[in-house]
C-alpha cells in the first residue's frame, strides 16, 4: 500500500487538531477571567451587586399624594348637621319631604337643609316650611306612615298591640294599624302605652 503524502493530513486528524485547539482556547479565556474575578478589588464588587434596577428618582421631582376624602366629599353640608340641629329637626315635627322642599327653596343639599333648618329652630327663629306642610295628604301612603308614626311616637310597642288585638279581637298587626288611626285622629286607646313617648 502506498503511504499517503498529503500535507493535511486526515480528515480525522484534522478534525482532532480543531477540537483540541478550540478547548484550549476557551479553557484559557476561563482562567483568564477567573483571575481578573479575583484580582477586582471587594468593593467595585459590592457596588455592582448593590446597583438600583430601576433609574434614579429627580430629588427635586414633587411628589403630589391626594388629599384622604372627608365626609363634606360625599355629603355635601354634612357640617351643617350636628346631632343637636338634628334633634331640633326631627323634634319639631319635620318630615323628610319638608327638607327635600326646604333644600330646593335654599338650593342646597339636603343634609345642609336640615343642618339650617335645626339651627333656626333651635335660634328659635321661624322656619320657612311648616313641619309636614310637604307631604301629599292624598296619598294613602302617605296617611298610613302617618298614623304609624302616631302610634309608636306615643310610646306604645309591639306588646301593647298584642294585648289591643286581644281585646278588639284582631292580630297584632291589625290591631297596631287601627290604634295608630285612632291616635291619628286624635282618640284615645282604651290602655296606656308600656313605652317611652317620643314627644
Amino acid at each position: 500500500m502506498t503511504p499517503r503524502t498529503s500535507t493535511t493530513g486526515s480528515p480525522r486528524r484534522t478534525a482532532a487538531i480543531g477540537v483540541v485547539a478550540f478547548t484550549v482556547t476557551v479553557a484559557t479565556a476561563g482562567v483568564a477571567y477567573a483571575v481578573a474575578s479575583i484580582a477586582r478589588p471587594a468593593a467595585d464588587v459590592a457596588a455592582d451587586d448593590a446597583a438600583p434596577l430601576a433609574p434614579a428618582v429627580d430629588a427635586d421631582l414633587e411628589v403630589k399624594v391626594p388629599a384622604a376624602p372627608v365626609l363634606e366629599d360625599y355629603f355635601p353640608g354634612a357640617e351643617e348637621y350636628t346631632q343637636e340641629r338634628s334633634d331640633a329637626f326631627w323634634g319639631a315635627g319635620y318630615h323628610m319631604e319638608d327638607a327635600g322642599a326646604l333644600a330646593e327653596l335654599w338650593n342646597v343639599s339636603l343634609m345642609e337643609a336640615k343642618g339650617r333648618a335645626g339651627q333656626l329652630l333651635l335660634d328659635g327663629e321661624p322656619v320657612p316650611i311648616a313641619p309636614g306642610s310637604s307631604l301629599d295628604m292624598t296619598d294613602p301612603a302617605t296617611i298610613a306612615m302617618l298614623e304609624s308614626m302616631a302610634y309608636w311616637d306615643a310610646g306604645y310597642t309591639h306588646e301593647d298591640g298584642v294585648t289591643l288585638g286581644a281585646l278588639w279581637g284582631v292580630d297584632a298587626y291589625e290591631a297596631k294599624a287601627m290604634a295608630g288611626k285612632m291616635l291619628h285622629a286624635g282618640h284615645q286607646l282604651p290602655i296606656t302605652p308600656s313605652g317611652t313617648p317620643s314627644s
